[in-house]
């Protein structure tokens, strides 16, 4: 389990390192009130013109996973970067870094490796019950063999799906460019936390290997993902 620091606003909650490359952790607060000054002198000056562009909860999360980057960069030996936000939505990050960010109420969460593209993460609350997520985002098999568990594990099981189907879209997005279906991917959570993946995608997208991991803080979840592409060997004539 991943333990937090003192929820104190815009500091850090973790820093540590998982297989899948170092991550962070920075608390937020539970409000959406325009971020301190002093906080927003804490980020990169091209980050801050850009926070200074947001409102509302939108400004606080970019702020906090952009100070859980500001953590990260220093642990892996590079200089601190500006990332902001590319035309996907998604952080724009230096050549030779691959990395993810999540936010979830009063917690944002960014991971940094350095290499390719193929990272992604997400955190879910685990805590209570949200009555038609798992028809909406499992397969039949996966909705199956929830059902087929006491009905106390259900919820824990299909967040736990949720979430590493919500990292994966993230880590296979710059390989496919759209957007990729709760169906095309089927998660097998595992109890030490490797858990299984299996891809349904287009004929013509390649073939992927999926590295899928959860972890939790306190109560909710997180999952990591590493994707990399399967090049086929040739075969001799």
């Amino acid at each position: 389990m991943i333990r937090l620091s003192p929820p104190i606003p815009y500091t850090p909650a973790f820093v540590v390192a998982l297989p899948h490359g170092i991550a962070a952790g920075i608390h937020l607060p539970p409000r959406p009130d325009p971020v301190p000054k002093e906080v927003l002198a804490r980020l990169h000056p091209d980050e801050r013109a850009l926070a200074q562009s947001l409102g509302g909860f939108r400004q606080v999360q970019f702020v906090g996973g952009r100070l859980a980057l500001g953590e990260i960069f220093p642990e892996l030996g590079l200089r601190r970067s500006p990332v902001l936000t590319n035309v996907h939505g998604a952080p724009d990050l230096p050549a030779g870094v691959a990395g993810s960010v999540t936010h979830k109420n009063d917690l944002a969460i960014a991971m940094l490796a350095r290499g390719s593209p193929g990272i992604g993460i997400d955190l879910e609350e685990t805590d209570r019950d949200r009555p038609g997520v798992a028809s909406r985002v499992l397969r039949p098999e996966e909705l199956a063999a929830v059902e087929a568990l006491p009905a106390d594990r259900r919820w824990r099981d299909t967040a736990i799906r949720f979430s590493v189907k919500e990292a994966i879209y993230k880590a296979l997005h710059p390989f496919l460019l759209r957007y990729i279906g709760f169906g095309e991917v089927a998660v097998w959570p595992s109890p030490d936390g490797i858990d299984r993946v299996e891809a349904f995608l287009g004929a013509n997208e390649g073939t992927f290997a999926f590295d899928a991991r959860h972890y939790w803080v306190e109560s909710r979840v997180l999952s990591t993902v590493r994707v990399r592409p399967v090049v086929a060997r040739g075969t001799d004539g």
